[in-house]
């Protein structure tokens, strides 16, 4: 049997351990954590990685996440209050009783067709073959709507490489000429080999209130229904932190350009100045943007329902801030 003073010691033991294990683990209560992706998104942020941000006496940490699956199982497990994600995919998620709710789009259409073969332009599309990351994904989907409303024919769409960065190796290395690619590999291609060029953007517009509209509303900057319930006067203040984060990017391209190099988002300074143009960041608040955003959704609800999960999002799916 254990005597008093065993046991005493014990228990100081197991108190201690608390204690340490207290001080290693990160005090989020304090703390608004962002999920986003690398690309440019991460550019659309770089003002608030480059300096330490509190907002409303609250640490903001930024994590930075390579594929959207990785965002999307931080959504599921409730480990961020704010998150990017593709428009689609937010959708979808959204749709599937995952509750969080667009408040902004930052990014407005980062997807170009790129080949190189000189011969190769906008006007000789017909009996050519794409490559394409992707099924029902928005390249696959705003291409094979191009192409219709362009009135090609036999156009072949190549699924082999399912990811950005393959596409981008194979063309590279010359194993395909044609290909839909989104930035950032776009201008990593163009300054690593110069018989790669850009011939096409995929853009997205449609006719609303008797004028033609860009519509492309690629990314959403997404808020948890949980942050949702307590926290108005702090998202307007997460909003406004992230929107001049997105005005100092196009305000300030040579220093912006630096710290993409800094923070390994480019090769170099001449890739970085290339790709910022490309990148379409403009933060325009989803309450403003509702007709853009069905309209574009309807696109994938026509060509591939399953996509933004079977049916439109209800109005609740953009956030009000006022």
């Amino acid at each position: 049997m254990l005597n008093k003073k065993t046991i005493i010691n014990s228990i100081s033991i197991i108190i201690l351990i608390i204690i340490i294990f207290q001080s290693c683990t990160p005090n989020l209560k304090n703390t608004i954590r962002i999920g986003i992706l690398n690309g440019p998104s991460t550019v659309s942020f770089m003002q608030m990685i480059e300096k330490s941000t509190l907002i409303g006496g609250n640490k903001v940490e930024i994590i930075i996440k390579n594929d959207p699956l990785q965002i999307q199982a931080l959504m599921l497990r409730d480990e961020v209050d704010f998150a990017i994600l593709p428009t689609v995919m937010a959708a979808n998620l959204y749709n599937k009783g995952l509750k969080f709710r667009m408040v902004a789009c930052p990014i407005w259409g980062t997807l170009y067709l790129l080949t190189n073969d000189k011969n190769i332009n906008m006007n000789n599309l017909n009996d050519q073959k794409i490559a394409v990351f992707g099924r029902a994904t928005t390249a696959d989907i705003l291409i094979r709507r191009m192409l219709i409303q362009e009135s090609f024919e036999r156009v072949k769409l190549d699924y082999t490489f399912t990811t950005n960065n393959e596409i981008a190796q194979a063309l590279l290395f010359k194993k395909i000429d044609l290909a839909v690619i989104s930035e950032p590999m776009v201008s990593n291609l163009i300054t690593q080999d110069s018989t790669i060029k850009i011939i096409g953007k995929l853009d997205c517009e449609d006719y609303i209130n008797n004028s033609t509209k860009d519509i492309f509303v690629q990314t959403s900057f997404l808020v948890s229904d949980r942050f949702t319930e307590d926290n108005s006067k702090l998202i307007a203040l997460v909003c406004e932190a992230y929107s001049n984060s997105c005005n100092f990017t196009n305000e300030q391209p040579e220093i912006v350009a630096q710290l993409m190099v800094k923070h390994k988002l480019s090769p170099s300074i001449e890739a970085a100045k290339i790709s910022l143009p490309l990148c379409n960041i403009r933060y325009v608040a989803a309450f403003a943007l509702e007709q853009e955003v069905m309209r574009y959704l309807k696109i994938y609800f026509q060509f591939s329902p399953e996509s933004i999960g079977g049916k439109l999002p209800d109005k609740d799916f953009i956030y009000q801030t006022f």
